[in-house]
């Protein structure tokens, strides 16, 4: 996106750059003292799971978000991450007068017409609203547990339902993680370079030390002399060992057996790094709520 016209006004955010939100750590260098709870008059949709501004001035009805100020001098490196973050197909800048009597910049729906955006059920969008976080880790967790207590040995014939249906399970898994990884660097980069970032996120590299015990390297099924090593003293390349195990699936890794014991406590692993971040984030969504009075 452009930077918006004003730089030298606050933004209102309501999305995923807010404080206790996956995606703040690239704007909270810029920041200039505690941001605050604040609200504007408008309507909130999600499209894509993104969430969208419309302003309606003078409702009853208020959406909430938080109003952030930048440090002197800082104005245009923060307004650039802030456009490198959000997508020009939804959005477009515009200005608002919040509740606190602020005008600032703020992200708007850009058509309301296309892609058959949703009415948000609630005044404040949070991460923990998103489906994918919510049912979709339950269901992944349900069949972690099925597959475990499905008997057999993965080398009798007969297992080979649990085999798939952890392949099932993992790329279900991916599919929420490449979600989550598009709210904390934004849906216009790259897949393979938003997952080559998870490393960065706070507190994912003590998850990734604590829960992986086992050393391990996996091939990429395209080209067998490149390998991905599974090293818990390395965070980014641990997430390249799991994505090249869930890349080999999708392409031609479903039929060897002997991949089982690889593939199972992969999806073990990364369910518990995913749960434990999310338990973070949930946190740290009430902990701001808590702490940043609306102004």
């Amino acid at each position: 996106m452009d930077l918006p016209t004003d730089l030298s006004l606050p933004i209102f955010v309501y999305g995923a750059l807010k404080p206790g939100m996956p995606a703040y750590h690239q704007i909270a260098p810029f920041v200039d003292g505690k941001p605050r709870k604040d609200a504007v008059s408008g309507y909130l949709f999600v499209r894509d799971g993104l969430p969208l501004l419309q302003l309606q001035e003078g409702m009853e009805d208020e959406s909430k978000g938080v109003l952030i100020h930048w440090v002197d001098g800082k104005e245009a490196d923060a307004y650039s991450i802030v456009c490198a973050f959000e997508p020009r197909g939804h959005y477009v800048w515009g200005t608002t007068t919040t509740r606190s009597g602020k005008t600032a910049n703020t992200l708007l729906i850009r058509d309301p017409r296309n892609g058959n955006p949703q009415p948000l059920d609630s005044p404040e969008w949070l991460i923990t609203h998103d489906a994918a976080f919510g049912p979709g880790l339950s269901e992944v967790k349900k069949m972690l547990s099925e597959i475990n207590a499905m008997p057999g040995n993965i080398d009798d014939w007969s297992a080979w339902p649990r085999f798939y249906r952890c392949q099932m399970a993992y790329l279900l898994l991916w599919s929420i993680l490449e979600r989550l990884s598009a709210f904390c660097f934004g849906p216009g980069l790259d897949p393979m370079e938003r997952v080559k970032g998870f490393h960065l996120l706070p507190r994912i590299s003590e998850l990734v030390a604590e829960i992986v015990q086992r050393e391990d390297k996996v091939s990429d099924s395209r080209k067998a002399s490149k390998f991905y090593r599974l090293d818990r003293t390395n965070a980014k390349k641990c997430f390249l060992y799991y994505y090249q195990l869930r890349s080999n699936l999708s392409h031609r890794g479903k039929g060897v057996r002997n991949e089982y014991d690889r593939l199972h406590a992969s999806l073990t692993e990364l369910l518990q790094i995913t749960e434990r971040y999310l338990q973070k984030l949930a946190q740290d969504e009430r902990h701001t709520s808590r702490t940043a009075p609306l102004v």
